[in-house]
């Protein structure tokens, strides 16, 4: 599985990323509040692939942290979905 890319949509009223893993559309990260004192940005991540679905979100302080969260939901998932990251192997 490939790692997560954050791509920030242009035409969006709020800084708004989507995190993909291929071309998997994994989750995104908004911000909610943009004020120094008091920014906030929401996450969330929603993957209905098999029988269960698998659903993670919440609140943080910055987008960095809200990336963060997201990363480690995508790092649970892929547990939970008993997959695991390949070694590259080098040319």
């Amino acid at each position: 599985m490939a790692a997560l890319v954050y791509t920030r949509l242009q035409d969006h009223p709020r800084e708004t990323y989507f995190a993909t893993s291929g071309a998997l559309i994994v989750g995104r990260i908004d911000c909610i509040s943009a004020d120094p004192a008091a920014e906030q940005w929401g996450w969330g991540m929603s993957l209905d692939i098999g029988a269960l679905p698998f659903r993670r979100g919440g609140v943080a302080g910055s987008r960095s942290e809200a990336a963060a969260c997201l990363d480690e939901a995508w790092e649970q998932w892929k547990h939970w979905a008993g997959l695991r990251d390949l070694d590259v192997i080098e040319p």
